[in-house]
């Protein structure tokens, strides 16, 4: 994982949640390469209704970070299936669990 477009995700916020996509767990992949990025990443659950709004804040915020990239692939993966052992240690410390 590219740890440049893992801290511009760290912006990314679940509304619900107030947790980073990162310390989610929500971000599978995450490559920079030339004039490239492609992130995969997914939702708690399927019927999220804050997917969309997580991806496309993504997108518009590596869009800013990374200007000169040509192809910006930001996707909607559900496999493997999200569970909470996903969250981080900082998440976790967030949340109380």
């Amino acid at each position: 994982m590219d740890a440049r477009v893992l801290d511009i995700l760290r912006g990314v916020e679940d509304p619900e949640l107030g947790l980073s996509v990162v310390d989610l767990g929500l971000v599978y992949a995450a490559e920079r390469g030339g004039d490239r990025i492609a992130v995969k990443m997914t939702a708690t659950s399927r019927s999220c209704p804050s997917s969309e709004y997580l991806l496309e804040e993504a997108r518009e915020r590596l869009a800013r970070a990374f200007p000169e990239i040509i192809s910006l692939e930001v996707e909607l993966v559900w496999s493997p299936a999200w569970t909470p052992e996903r969250v981080s240690a900082a998440g976790r410390a967030e949340l109380g669990i």
